[in-house]
């Protein structure tokens, strides 16, 4: 079941805003875990920034970095096409600090039909 952060507001942060966004996907089945990652930027309407696959082996972990365009709200869908994963999702600045304003783990996420 697709997962999501919810909106994310992102001015005023510090040290930065956020540029990218970081998906960490952990796979704690014993086959290939894949899915896909869509970032939206907010403030008014809901605009697809990226979508991006992922596939992580068995017992590994594997990361999607996405910008985010100078979006004042962002928003971060996970869609898994199976169950077994754990993930989180970091706001990142320019320089790749992780803004923890920003950051959700998965007991954070909610899910979305």
């Amino acid at each position: 079941m697709p997962l999501t952060t919810g909106p994310i507001e992102n001015t005023g942060n510090q040290p930065a805003n956020a540029s990218s966004v970081h998906v960490k996907i952990l796979n704690l089945t014993g086959g290939q875990l894949t899915g896909v990652v869509r970032v939206f930027r907010l403030n008014g309407t809901r605009h697809l920034i990226s979508t991006t696959p992922f596939s992580v082996g068995a017992n590994a972990s594997g990361f999607v970095t996405r910008g985010l365009g100078n979006s004042p709200q962002y928003e971060v869908e996970i869609a898994p096409n199976q169950t077994g994963g754990l993930y989180s999702v970091y706001g990142r600045t320019a320089s790749g600090v992780i803004i923890t304003a920003q950051r959700l783990v998965h007991s954070e996420l909610t899910e979305i039909l």
